[in-house]
């Protein structure tokens, strides 16, 4: 009896919209920064370029090396693999935490997932570049292949972000979709002032986090095992963490860096 009385009362009260809505911002910055900045930027340093654009979507190196255009896919698909390992982890006793793994986990997998069919189905964009640097223009079944591992990586993000999330929140498709919410509107905010004006940059972003990241939309109602779920409680320094790391992102890969 006295352990049932413990399960409801930690599945008791609901999340907190502004924490929630703060980890998703942290995360969708988390993605952002591994693809471009610590990605692409990373290896354009390793390899003796100069970076000459970093945005939120866009990324410039004056040194070509198909090492660059990798180095983006491969970076956001490593921390979306270490994030989920850390969410099955931290999902029995840190919801706070695990919302922002799993997030920052499925923003990524998402991303390449999508972004490798794109790829190969219009012949533009990182993967397709390494692949035509070192074996030419890509035949129609290589083609066919991509769009086949981009489909299987964006199907397997959606399961794993359906099931952490449903098993691990109270709330879990309100709390998806403000984060879905919170993670889009931040990062097209920051891609508004970028100081090459809207278009590619904007197109990109939108398309990067929030087009996406639409399967947030249809996390399941209800948490499995709802009975130990734990709300996400208010926590002012993760807010405050969010406002400020938004501020910086906003002032740096928002404006845009010009070398």
């Amino acid at each position: 009896m006295m352990a049932q009385t413990y399960k409801r009362q930690l599945s008791g009260g609901s999340n907190d919209t502004l924490t929630v809505a703060a980890l998703a911002v942290l995360a969708a910055i988390t993605v952002t920064v591994a693809h471009e900045a610590v990605g692409h930027g990373s290896v354009c340093l390793a390899v003796g370029g100069r970076v000459t654009l970093l945005t939120t979507s866009l990324f410039r190196c004056d040194v070509p090396s198909f090492l660059i255009d990798l180095s983006g896919p491969f970076t956001s698909l490593a921390v979306a693999a270490v994030a989920a390992l850390a969410a099955t982890v931290t999902r029995e006793t840190r919801p706070g935490l695990t919302l922002y793994l799993v997030l920052v986990a499925a923003m990524a997998g998402f991303w390449e997932g999508a972004y490798l069919v794109q790829a190969v189905l219009t012949r533009h964009g990182d993967l397709y570049s390494v692949w035509t640097g070192l074996a030419g223009e890509a035949t129609v079944a290589v083609r066919v292949g991509g769009a086949a591992v981009g489909a299987a990586i964006y199907l397997a993000t959606v399961v794993f972000a359906s099931r952490m999330l449903a098993g691990t929140l109270v709330e879990p498709r309100k709390a998806a979709r403000t984060a879905w919410a919170a993670a889009t509107v931040a990062t097209v905010a920051a891609a508004l002032i970028y100081r090459g004006g809207v278009g590619e940059n904007l197109i990109n972003t939108m398309l990067e986090i929030g087009a996406a990241s639409l399967p947030l939309l249809l996390i399941p109602r209800r948490a499995n095992g709802a009975a130990t779920a734990r709300p996400i409680r208010r926590s002012v320094p993760v807010i405050g963490l969010a406002a400020m790391a938004w501020l910086g992102f906003a002032l740096t890969m928002g404006l845009g860096i010009v070398g």
